[in-house]
């Protein structure tokens, strides 16, 4: 066990790649966290699943005061000298799971030399619910906002705007209503950059509404 000093957290159920991170989430500062060297499994396992951990573990870490969450929660940092992730515990349980900014990991990484293995017992409870792992958070949120206007216009009957979205998409010419509202939203089963360029175009459409 060390001590790390002075990084950002970012606590989600999924990894977020700090690349990724947004204006909007919840990012710590903490001071001063401990840092365990554990085998790469354990790494694995708590990045894909939720995990219980033994008290015999968290007995040893202190606790933290987290915005939006009512109880002081338990914080600590896992490595297995290839990825530096934080852990928010509830119970025993990995509730939350963080990434780091790239230069705070490289640094933790480079410092490894003299940090023993230690052994953690854990149980698996269940799987993660993950999203669609082939789209980045941005593409994922994108995505769901275009299903959403998608469903809008269809109940709106907005005619001309789904046709000329189908237009934009395909360079094909149709005015079927109901084909038109049934492909696009078929079409995001396999999400690419047309996705992105309609959804610019309704931003744009919005913001000149409004």
């Amino acid at each position: 066990m060390d001590y790390i000093y002075d990084i950002l957290l970012n606590f989600n159920e999924d990894l977020i790649e700090f690349f990724e991170w947004d204006d909007n989430d919840n990012i710590k500062y903490i001071k001063k966290i401990m840092l365990f060297k554990v085998d790469e499994q354990i790494v694995k396992d708590i990045v894909n699943n939720t995990v219980l951990l033994s008290s015999n573990f968290t007995n040893s870490i202190p606790k933290y005061e987290i915005n939006n969450i009512k109880e002081k929660c338990k914080l600590c940092l896992l490595t297995d000298g290839n990825i530096v992730i934080g852990l928010l515990i509830e119970n025993n349980v990995v509730k939350y799971i963080s990434r780091l900014l790239l230069d705070e990991e490289y640094e933790i990484l480079l410092s490894l030399d003299s940090l023993d293995n230690i052994k953690i017992d854990y149980k698996i409870i269940k799987n993660r619910i993950k999203k669609d792992n082939t789209l980045t958070r941005t593409e994922s949120k994108i995505k769901e906002l275009l299903l959403v206007e998608l469903d809008s216009l269809y109940k709106d009957k907005d005619i001309n705007k789904l046709i000329y979205l189908y237009y934009e998409f395909t360079n094909k010419e149709s005015k079927d209503f109901e084909y038109i509202y049934n492909y696009l939203k078929k079409s995001l089963n396999s999400f690419c950059s047309k996705h992105i360029h309609i959804y610019n175009i309704l931003s744009m459409c919005n913001t000149k509404t409004n």
